[in-house]
C-alpha cells in the first residue's frame, strides 16, 4: 500500500499546486488592474478635464485643479425634496470666482471653472443645513 499512498499525497501535492497557481494569477490581475485604475490622468495641454462633487456634504471637500485651464465640475444633489431644510436644494458659492450654482433635488449640474490665478478659494451652501457655518457644507478650492 505505500505505492497508493504515494500516489495520493501526489494528488494532493498536485493539487495544491494548480490552487497555489490559480490564486497567484488571479491577485496579479487584480493588483495590475488596481495599478492601471490608479495611475495618474494626463490631459493634453489645452484641455479641460470634468470632476464631480457630491453636494449631501460636500464630498470631497478638498478639489485640487490645474491653473491655466478650465475645469467643468459636475455637481451632484441627492438629496430629495424632503431634505431637512432647503427643500432638498444645494448651492456651490465661490464669491473669489464670481460662481454661485444652485442645484435642485435629485439632479446634477454641470460649472466650469475658468482658468484662474493659482491660489486657495472657499466653496460653500449656505441654502441649507446650517448654511455655510456648518463644517461638511464647505470645502476649499486649490488651485496649482
Amino acid at each position: 500500500m505505500p505505492f497508493a499512498r504515494a500516489r495520493s499525497e501526489g494528488r494532493v501535492e498536485s493539487h495544491f499546486r494548480l490552487r497555489l497557481a490559480v490564486f497567484l494569477v488571479v491577485t496579479l490581475l487584480v493588483v495590475a488592474t488596481a495599478a492601471w485604475l490608479l495611475r495618474p490622468q494626463t490631459l493634453p495641454a489645452g484641455a479641460s478635464r470634468t470632476v464631480s462633487i457630491t453636494m449631501a456634504g460636500f464630498d470631497p471637500s478638498t478639489l485640487t485643479i490645474p491653473a491655466a485651464q478650465p475645469v467643468t465640475v459636475r455637481l451632484v444633489n441627492p438629496d430629495t425634496q424632503f431634505h431637512t431644510d432647503g427643500g432638498g436644494v444645494h448651492q456651490f458659492a465661490v464669491p473669489e470666482l464670481g460662481l454661485d450654482v444652485k442645484v435642485q433635488p435629485k439632479s446634477s449640474a454641470l460649472v466650469t471653472i475658468p482658468a484662474v490665478a493659482p491660489g486657495s478659494y472657499t466653496f460653500y451652501c449656505d441654502v441649507c443645513c446650517g448654511g455655510k457655518e456648518n463644517p461638511t457644507m464647505q470645502g476649499t478650492l486649490v488651485v496649482s
